[in-house]
């Protein structure tokens, strides 16, 4: 495969302008995370390198899409977008250009579910925050089933994803993030599609939070250990 097929294959039927500048806004994004909050992340690899994907995450703060985009250098991901954040139409050119579609939140959105199924079909990597919104206190709430319609149709490859950190270092409160702290990011085994259709959609999200939470506290644990202690804070997070 040449390196042009290469770099096209990050973002199928997408043209190459924007896979140039997801490419430049995650570099920045890199630099930015790894020199303030140290960023770390594990498991790159356990993301399909083709196919349709489903990120089912926590969301734990606005750093969380640049979080993920750094652990996934091979592939693009196409994230669900409160309706809100459209409103500015500069804005909703620059997310729509990296990917992002509108939802609005607890109105059972037939459009972005269908847009949803569409890009899975079309191969692409969708992201998911199955909370529904940033958490209010570092710990993870319970996930939305709603998702389990979209794998239903689509048929992806679920990868439960951890957020650590990015709670404590820009929370629902501020305004802007704290410039001190770390951020870490781990992807969870990959689940087959049909062991979660085979369950009650509330059970099956119940085993991706489960999934998702039991990282995200190796993530903690494991940044106590690296900063001495320090940081993260204790609180609500530690379960």
């Amino acid at each position: 495969m040449g390196a042009w097929a290469a770099v096209r294959r990050r973002n199928p039927g997408h043209s190459m302008w924007r896979i140039l500048l997801w490419s430049v806004i995650r570099a920045t994004l890199w630099v930015v995370q790894l020199t303030v909050w140290q960023h770390r992340w594990w498991g790159s690899h356990r993301v399909p390198a083709r196919g349709p994907v489903v990120l089912v995450s926590n969301h734990q703060s606005y750093l969380d899409l640049s979080i993920i985009a750094m652990g996934l250098p091979d592939r693009h991901f196409h994230p669900m977008a409160e309706a809100y954040l459209f409103e500015n139409r500069w804005f909703a050119w620059l997310i729509r250009s990296l990917n992002a579609f509108r939802v609005e939140q607890g109105k059972g959105d037939i459009a972005a579910i269908r847009t949803a199924i569409a890009r899975l079909n079309e191969g692409h990597v969708l992201t998911v925050f199955a909370e529904g919104r940033r958490t209010s206190d570092g710990a993870v709430d319970v996930f939305h089933p709603g998702i389990m319609t979209v794998v239903k149709r689509a048929r992806p490859t679920v990868v439960p994803v951890a957020i650590e950190g990015a709670f404590d270092v820009w929370p629902r409160s501020r305004k802007l993030p704290r410039l001190q702290g770390t951020t870490a990011l781990k992807f969870g085994k990959a689940i087959d599609p049909e062991t979660l259709l085979a369950m009650e959609p509330k059970a099956a999200m119940g085993l991706l939070r489960d999934r998702v939470d039991a990282m995200r506290l190796e993530l903690r644990a494991d940044m106590r250990r690296r900063m001495g202690g320090r940081f993260p804070p204790p609180g609500v997070g530690d379960g």
